[in-house]
C-alpha cells in the first residue's frame, strides 16, 4: 500500500458555470465478502432519508431546496474504493437567494440521518434493491459484450483482482441482512473521515464555515492507504488461445497483451498507442481490418493502467477469424517498422491539445480530474498532455517491446443446426 496526505476540503474555483457541486467521498479499501454490501449502501441514502422516510417526500424536499441534482458513484481504484456522492446546487447569483446552508443541511441528512427502522435499514427497500442487483448479474450472461468483457478478465487474470466481480459472488446478496449493511454503513460513511470537493462559482470564506458545521468529523488533512496498481506480470512463453461457441448473434476476436515492468508513466505510452490505432487522425486498425480487407463490422480499444492490460477487440463474421487475427498482429508489427511515426504521434498530440480545450468547458470533467490528481489516481489532463509532447519514437518502440501477448480469446456466434 501507498500513503497519500491530502488538505481537505478543496476548493476548485471556476466562474465559467452556473451551478455549484459538492462532493463528498469516504474511502475504504475493498474485501470480497463486502462486495454486496458496498454495491447496495449507495441506493439506501439515495431516495429518502429520516425527515423524507418516502421517495415522494425525498423528490419534494430536492424541489423545495432547489437541488437540480443529487447522486451518488462508486469509484474503484485497484482494490481501493470511494463512495462518491455529488450535490448539484444553482449557484447563488442564479438562483438569486442563498439556499447553500439548507442544501448543505440536506445532504448531511442524507449521509448522517438515513432512513432506520430498530437500528437498521428499511428490510423493504433492501430487499428491492437485491432483487434488481439479482436481475442485473443474471442478465450478464444474456448480453453479449457483458458476457465478452466478463470471460475476457477470467481469462488474462492470473491473481484474482483484475477480474474480481459480484457475479461470482451473488449469494452474498442473497444472504446480506438490514442490520449487517447498516453495520457496514457506520464503519464506511458515519464513522469514517470524509474528503469533499468543491467546484463552482463560490468563495472560500463562504462556503468552509458551512462545511465544517455540518461534516464535524472532517480532518483539514487527511492521510489516506491506497492500493491502486496490481500489474499483471506476462509469464506466457506463448499466449493461451481459447475459442468459446454461444448462443450470440455476434462473433468477436480480442487479443491481450501485459505490460513486462509496467510503471505509471507508461500510461502516457499505452495511451498514445491507442490512439494511434483508433484515432480518426491515423487510423492504423480500421485502415487495415475495414478499408482493406473488409473484415470487421467495428473494433474497439482499451487499456486497464492499473494491471498493465491492452485490449484490442474486433466484432468479425466468424469466417474471419484467421484472417483478422493475422492483420491485426500485422498492424502492431508495423507500427515498429514505420518510417513516419513521428509524424503519426505528431498528429496525435494535436488532436489531443483540442480534446484539452473542449474539456475546459466540461464541469464534470474538471471536476473528475481534480478529484483523481488530489487522490493520485492518475494525471489531469493538462499533464497527461504535457508529458504525451516530450514522447518520442524510441519510446513508443520501446515500450512496444514490453507488450506480451498473454490471451487470444474468439467468442463464437453458434450456427444454428
Amino acid at each position: 500500500m501507498k500513503e497519500i496526505t491530502i488538505t481537505n476540503p478543496t476548493l476548485i474555483k471556476n466562474e465559467n458555470f452556473e451551478t455549484i457541486i459538492i462532493t463528498v467521498i469516504f474511502p475504504y479499501q475493498e474485501k470480497i465478502e463486502e462486495l454486496a454490501k458496498q454495491a447496495l449502501l449507495p441506493a439506501m441514502l439515495m431516495y429518502m432519508n429520516e425527515e423524507y422516510p418516502t421517495e415522494e417526500e425525498f423528490q419534494k424536499a430536492l424541489k423545495e431546496n432547489y437541488i437540480v441534482d443529487y447522486f451518488a458513484k462508486q469509484i474503484t481504484v485497484g482494490t481501493t474504493n470511494y463512495f462518491a456522492f455529488y450535490l448539484v446546487i444553482p449557484d447563488k447569483l442564479t438562483l438569486k437567494k442563498d439556499y447553500v446552508e439548507k442544501q448543505i443541511s440536506f445532504l448531511e441528512k442524507c449521509l448522517y440521518h438515513p432512513k432506520l427502522i430498530n437500528e437498521e435499514f428499511d428490510n423493504f427497500e433492501l430487499d428491492r434493491e437485491k432483487e434488481n442487483l439479482l436481475i442485473k448479474l443474471k442478465n450478464t450472461d444474456k448480453s453479449f459484450h457483458a458476457y465478452q468483457t466478463k470471460r475476457l478478465h477470467k481469462l488474462v487474470d492470473n491473481e484474482g483482482i483484475f477480474s474480481r466481480s459480484l457475479y461470482d459472488h451473488q449469494d452474498l446478496i442473497e444472504k446480506l441482512t438490514s442490520k449487517e449493511l447498516y453495520k457496514f454503513y457506520q464503519k464506511n460513511i458515519k464513522n469514517n473521515h470524509p474528503l469533499i470537493f468543491i467546484l463552482g462559482n463560490i468563495e472560500k470564506q463562504t462556503i468552509l464555515p458551512i462545511i465544517k458545521k455540518y461534516f464535524p468529523t472532517l480532518k483539514e488533512q487527511e492521510t489516506l492507504k491506497t492500493n491502486y496498481r496490481h500489474y499483471l506480470k506476462p509469464f506466457r512463453t506463448t499466449p493461451q488461445e481459447i475459442t468459446e461457441e454461444k448462443h450470440f448473434k455476434d462473433s468477436s476476436l480480442s487479443l491481450v497483451y501485459k505490460v513486462e515492468n509496467m510503471k505509471e508513466e507508461d500510461t502516457i505510452l499505452l495511451g498514445l498507442l491507442k490512439k494511434l490505432l483508433t484515432s480518426q487522425s491515423t487510423r492504423l486498425l480500421n485502415k487495415k481490418l475495414r478499408d482493406e480487407y473488409n473484415l470487421v463490422y467495428s473494433s474497439n480499444v482499451t487499456f486497464y493502467p492499473n494491471f498493465g492490460i491492452f485490449e484490442i477487440t474486433a466484432y468479425i463474421n466468424p469466417l474471419n477469424k484467421d484472417l483478422a487475427l493475422e492483420k491485426i498482429l500485422e498492424v502492431m508489427n508495423d507500427i515498429k517498422q514505420r518510417k513516419d511515426l513521428n509524424l503519426l504521434i505528431e498528429k496525435i498530440i494535436r488532436r489531443r491539445k483540442t480534446i484539452l480545450i473542449r474539456n475546459l468547458d466540461n464541469k464534470y470533467s474538471i471536476l473528475t480530474k481534480a478529484i483523481y490528481k488530489k487522490l493520485n489516481i492518475a494525471y489531469t489532463d493538462k499533464e497527461s498532455y504535457d508529458r504525451l509532447t516530450k514522447v518520442t519514437e524510441e519510446d513508443l518502440l520501446e515500450c512496444l517491446s514490453r507488450l506480451k501477448l498473454d490471451t487470444i480469446y474468439f467468442l463464437k456466434e453458434m450456427q444454428d443446426e
